[in-house]
């Protein structure tokens, strides 16, 4: 997994643009079909970070210091980064973009990205909705997959010492109360171990990986006998290295959930990932170090970026952020 994430580095590095960003679309060969350089830089950077490097320290300094440098650029007064991405694709990018700076705000304890993060971290909170989630726009009724994403920005911006108000954490359990599931009943669960997208719909794997993770990001114990459940319903759809069945979103967040989640449950996911998702990288040529997107769900608006920051994403969970499973025991 090392040699893959070095190789997968080396390749985003080769296709950062001249002006500090990455782009969904260019210059690589499988681009996707539709542009979002904020959300793009954003997962790039999220990459770099995870194997250590920060616009201060690291091999890859310099990439991360041009790609800092172009998120604050776009970010306006109102701590909006993402007016240059187009329709529901800019409230993904706002995450990222928030996700990436308090997370680099965390990891160098630089205090000039404090302010550009308290401002981005605003905006979150201002556009959530009074049931707690977030969707495409701001006070929208929310949805898990984008839900998740802020989750994942407030978490950071709080370990990065952000101020962020525990009842707007505690309102997104009222949130995820309206798209649980349980195996067999109708409509929501309070014991439900699945996730579904939207409050009307059915449950999704993706969704329930999502889910599970946002719930222990929010202070359900990882031994919890509904995430224990939701585990094991993962397990039954392990990575696969065929185009078909190829899912890197769904991959993304059942390999944070169950890495949080420890124990045997997360050795056997990973006795799977570690092989697969390196097995299934391009070993030579102009992409050597990408993974293809080809038959992902999403790749045809993603591309080949978003398939090779994912899966770096995946194959950094060991080093990236300390268990949750374990913070608990200490």
């Amino acid at each position: 997994t090392e040699q893959a994430v070095a190789m997968g580095l080396e390749w985003l590095s080769r296709n950062q643009l001249s002006d500090g960003s990455w782009s969904l679309v260019t210059p690589f060969s499988d681009g996707g079909t539709s542009e979002n350089r904020p959300a793009a830089t954003a997962m790039a950077l999220m990459a770099f970070m995870g194997a250590g490097n920060t616009h201060q320290t690291g091999a890859y300094q310099p990439n991360v210091v041009r790609g800092l440098n172009y998120l604050i650029r776009l970010q306006d007064d109102d701590g909006f980064f993402a007016a240059k991405a187009a329709g529901i694709q800019r409230t993904y990018a706002q995450a990222q973009s928030t996700i990436a700076l308090c997370e680099l705000l965390g990891m160098s304890g630089d205090q000039k990205l404090r302010e550009p993060a308290q401002r981005a971290v605003n905006w979150a909170l201002k556009a959530q909705h009074e049931g707690g989630g977030w969707r495409y726009g701001p006070n929208e009724v929310g949805d898990t997959s984008v839900t998740g994403w802020y989750v994942m920005a407030l978490i950071s911006a709080r370990m990065a010492g952000l101020d962020i108000p525990s009842d707007r954490l505690d309102l997104i359990h009222q949130f995820l109360d309206t798209v649980q599931r349980k195996e067999g009943v109708r409509g929501p669960s309070a014991d439900g171990e699945q996730y579904a997208y939207q409050a009307p719909s059915q449950p999704k794997i993706s969704m329930t990986a999502e889910g599970m993770l946002c719930r222990m990001y929010l202070g359900w114990k990882t031994d919890d006998s509904r995430i224990l459940q939701g585990a094991a319903k993962v397990l039954q759809q392990p990575i696969v290295t065929g185009v078909q069945g190829r899912d890197y979103y769904y991959w993304y967040y059942a390999t944070n959930a169950l890495h949080h989640a420890g124990g045997s449950n997360w050795r056997r996911w990973n006795d799977v990932m570690k092989e697969a998702l390196p097995a299934m990288q391009i070993k030579s040529g102009k992409e050597r170090g990408s993974w293809p997107a080809e038959g992902d769900p999403h790749g045809g608006a993603g591309g080949r970026l978003y398939a090779t920051v994912l899966s770096i994403l995946c194959l950094e969970a060991y080093y990236r952020h300390m268990p949750l499973s374990e913070m608990a025991s200490k």
